[in-house]
């Protein structure tokens, strides 16, 4: 009769061969996936009273007195919502939201949506914002 320790380690054995001979050979893993949705963000630079600040919001941003703006501006000749900066699929836009002394992109008078280029300057009463850019910022 065959002692069960020699067929055990004869069963090690052949498992450890077979492991070696057969291993994964695929290669590393893949590097994960990138999420289906990035968080894209506009940055400005914000020019006014005195100081400058670059901010980085979302994909809309509300340019205004009211409380509820997202860039509040404390400004007698900006409005209480003055105006939109958005992020569409072919651009980042900037429109007037019926504001009394008008939205300004590098000296022009915006009267429909304008889309923005980089270093594009919009004024809003006394303020300069200037676009910097989108990205996904964290």
């Amino acid at each position: 009769m065959t002692d069960p320790r020699l067929v055990t380690l004869g069963l090690s054995c052949a498992y450890l061969a077979y492991v070696v001979v057969m291993r994964d050979r695929r290669g590393p893993p893949p590097a994960r996936a990138i999420e289906a949705s990035i968080p894209t963000r506009i940055e400005l630079t914000v020019f006014h009273a005195g100081t400058i600040k670059t901010s980085r919001f979302g994909r809309r941003i509300l340019v205004g007195r009211a409380p509820s703006a997202d860039l509040r501006l404390d400004d007698p000749q900006v409005s209480r919502l003055h105006a939109r900066i958005e992020m569409r699929d072919d651009g980042v836009y900037v429109d007037d939201l019926g504001s009394r002394n008008g939205t300004l992109v590098d000296g022009r008078p915006v009267t429909a949506p304008r889309r923005l280029e980089v270093d594009d300057e919009v004024t809003v009463g006394t303020a300069a914002l200037v676009f910097r850019g989108v990205g996904a910022w964290r």
